[in-house]
C-alpha cells in the first residue's frame, strides 16, 4: 500500500530528526490511521482532480489521498501541488511521490506532482489581499493538510498578511485553514486535522466568522483523548479532523463523530442538525461539537433560554490581581491596611472560606493608592475557577462570596479566579443563589466541554452560554435558597423541575 510505503519513511527520518528539533518548527507527523480516515472522507467522481496539500511533510496525507484515487476507476488524471519548505524532509517528499507516480501509472493513471519550497502563506499573499486574481484552473478540487501548529507574534509576516481574521496572538494552524479555503474552487472539499481551540474563545472570533461564512462544515471527528493521536509527540490541545466544503447553500446537518484514539476505536456517529453545531446566531459564532444523543439533546434544550449574563445584566470578569506583578503589595498575615486576596484554595463546600488555616499563597493585600485599581468593593459574588486539571470532573467550578461575612469594604480577587457582578447595583440573593444553581449544575457544565476541550474556562464563553429568563433565574434561586445544601445533585435536581432536562448528564460527567 502507498501509505505504508511514506509512512516507513516517515519513520526512518524521525529516527535523525529529534522530535524536539520538529517541535520548534510545529511539524507533528499524521499516522497512517489518521491519514487513511481523512482521505475517506474525500467524495469525488470526476475524471480528473487538483489537489493542494498545504504543509506536505513526507506526504503522507497526499499519499493517502492517491491511495483512494487508486482504488477509484473514474479519476484518471491527477495533479498535486505540495507545500513544503523545510530542506531535511524534501528528499524525503520527493521519493515519496516518485513512488506514488509510479502506482498511479501501473493504474493506467496520469499524474503529476510540483513540490513548492516556498512559505505556503507569504506565497499566496496576494490572491488573498484581492490584489492578484486566479483563474478556477488554478484554484484546487481538494485540500488536505495537518498544518504546522506554533504561535507566532502578531507582527510577523504571516500575521500581517491575513490580519483581517488575526486577534491577538495567533496560531499558524488557522491561518492555514483560511488560505486553504481561499485556494478552494466553487464546491471544492477541505480536510484538515488541526487542534479544536479555534472552535471557541476571542482570539479566533475573527477566524471563525471568515472561515464559516465561506465554508460550510459537513464533518467532524473528535479524539476523546489528548495522547495517542500524534504517535508520541506530545500535543496538549484536544485533536479533530474537519471536513468543508466551499459553498454558500444551506447545509443541513453535520456528521459528528468520536473514537478514543487514532485507530478510530469505539468510533461513534452522529448526524447533527448545522444550527446545532455552529451557532450561527451568535456574533461569536462557536461551534459546538456534541457526541452523544445526550449531548445533542442539551443543546437543543438549552437553544430554548434565550438569554445570557450580559443580557441579563450580569458579567463575568476575571479577577485583577496577578500574583507575580503584585509581589510587593501581597501579605502572608494581616496588618495595617489590609484587605483578603481571595485564591481557589478559599473554595470549600461551594462557599469561600476565609482566611484559609494551612494557606499556600499570600491571603492578605494592602489597600494603598497603588493596588487601588487591584481592589473590588465588598460585595456579594459567584466565584469561578479559571483553571482545573484534565482528571477533575468538573470544569466550571464555583462558590459564593458574601459580603455579609466579612468587615472588609474592599476584597481582591487573584488572576486565577473568574466572579460574577452586576451591571448596576448589586445583585440579589434570589439572582446570585439562581445563577450559582445553573453554573454549578452538570448542565451548564457538560454545556461547556461541549463548547470547549481546554482545561481554562474563558470569561467570554461564559458570558455567552444560554440561560434562562430572569425571572426563571430568581424561581430557582428562591428553591436553592429554601436547601440547607449547595451541591450540584440538589442545583439540577431544582433546574430539572422547571424544565425538561433529564439528569443523564450527571452520569455523562461522571
Amino acid at each position: 500500500m502507498i501509505i505504508n510505503r511514506i509512512y516507513d519513511a516517515t519513520l526512518g527520518y524521525g529516527k535523525w530528526v529529534h522530535k524536539n528539533i520538529r517541535k520548534k518548527i510545529g511539524q507533528f507527523f499524521t499516522p497512517p490511521s489518521i491519514a487513511n480516515y481523512m482521505a475517506s472522507l474525500m467524495v469525488y467522481n470526476r475524471t480528473s482532480i487538483k489537489i493542494l496539500d498545504a504543509g506536505a511533510g513526507t506526504g503522507i496525507l497526499a499519499g493517502a489521498l492517491c491511495q483512494v484515487i487508486n482504488d477509484n476507476n473514474n479519476i484518471g488524471q491527477v495533479h498535486i501541488d505540495l507545500y513544503e519548505n523545510n530542506e531535511d524532509v524534501l528528499p524525503i517528499l520527493r521519493e515519496n511521490m516518485e513512488f506514488v507516480r509510479e502506482v498511479l501509472e501501473q493504474r493506467g493513471k496520469q499524474f503529476t506532482y510540483s513540490i513548492i519550497q516556498e512559505n505556503f502563506i507569504l506565497s499566496n499573499a496576494n490572491f488573498w489581499n484581492d490584489i492578484e486574481k486566479r483563474e478556477d484552473t488554478d484554484l484546487y478540487d481538494v485540500v488536505i493538510s495537518n498544518p504546522p501548529y506554533k504561535k507566532i507574534a502578531k507582527a510577523e509576516q504571516e500575521s500581517a498578511v491575513m490580519d483581517t481574521v488575526v486577534y491577538g496572538q495567533p496560531n499558524i494552524y488557522f491561518l492555514f485553514m483560511a488560505m486553504s479555503a481561499k485556494l478552494l474552487k466553487n464546491d471544492g472539499q477541505l480536510i484538515f486535522i488541526t487542534p479544536r481551540s479555534f472552535t471557541s474563545g476571542a482570539y479566533f472570533k475573527r477566524f471563525r466568522q471568515w472561515f464559516l461564512s465561506n465554508v460550510r462544515l459537513t464533518n467532524l471527528h473528535l479524539f476523546n483523548s489528548r495522547d495517542d493521536v500524534f504517535d508520541g509527540d506530545e500535543i496538549l490541545q484536544e485533536a479533530i479532523i474537519l471536513k468543508a466544503i466551499k459553498t454558500q447553500d444551506k447545509v443541513d446537518s453535520i456528521m459528528v463523530s468520536s473514537s478514543e484514539n487514532m485507530h478510530f476505536e469505539e468510533n461513534t456517529v452522529h448526524e447533527v442538525p448545522y444550527e446545532t453545531v455552529v451557532d450561527t446566531d451568535s456574533e461569536n459564532v462557536f461551534i459546538m461539537i456534541p457526541t452523544t444523543d445526550e449531548e445533542i439533546h442539551l443543546l437543543n434544550t438549552m437553544k430554548n433560554w434565550d438569554y445570557n449574563l450580559l443580557s441579563l445584566g450580569f458579567k463575568l470578569k476575571t479577577g485583577p490581581v496577578v500574583d507575580f506583578r503584585a509581589t510587593e503589595l501581597l501579605k502572608e498575615e494581616p496588618g495595617e491596611n489590609t484587605v483578603p486576596l481571595l485564591w481557589a484554595n478559599h473554595f470549600s463546600d461551594y462557599r469561600i472560606n476565609f482566611p484559609d488555616t494551612a494557606p499556600k499563597n499570600p491571603q492578605y493585600i494592602i489597600n494603598t493608592e497603588e493596588s487601588k485599581s487591584l481592589l473590588l468593593d465588598s460585595k456579594d459574588y459567584i466565584l469561578v475557577k479559571r483553571f482545573t486539571s484534565k482528571e477533575e470532573r468538573r470544569r466550571v467550578q464555583c462558590a459564593l462570596y458574601f459580603s455579609e461575612n466579612y468587615t472588609f469594604n474592599l476584597v481582591g480577587i487573584e488572576n486565577h479566579l473568574n466572579y460574577v457582578s452586576k451591571f448596576k447595583g448589586e445583585m440579589t440573593k434570589e439572582e446570585m443563589y439562581g445563577l450559582f444553581a445553573l453554573l454549578n449544575s452538570t448542565f451548564i457544565d457538560n454545556y461547556y466541554r461541549i463548547l470547549n476541550g481546554s482545561t481554562q474556562v474563558n470569561a467570554t464563553e461564559v458570558n455567552a452560554i444560554p440561560l434562562p429568563s430572569l425571572q426563571d433565574v430568581k424561581r430557582i434561586g428562591k428553591q436553592l435558597m429554601k436547601m440547607d445544601n449547595l451541591s450540584t445533585e440538589v442545583c439540577d435536581a431544582i433546574i430539572e423541575s422547571l424544565f425538561e432536562i433529564d439528569n443523564y448528564q450527571a452520569a455523562a460527567a461522571v
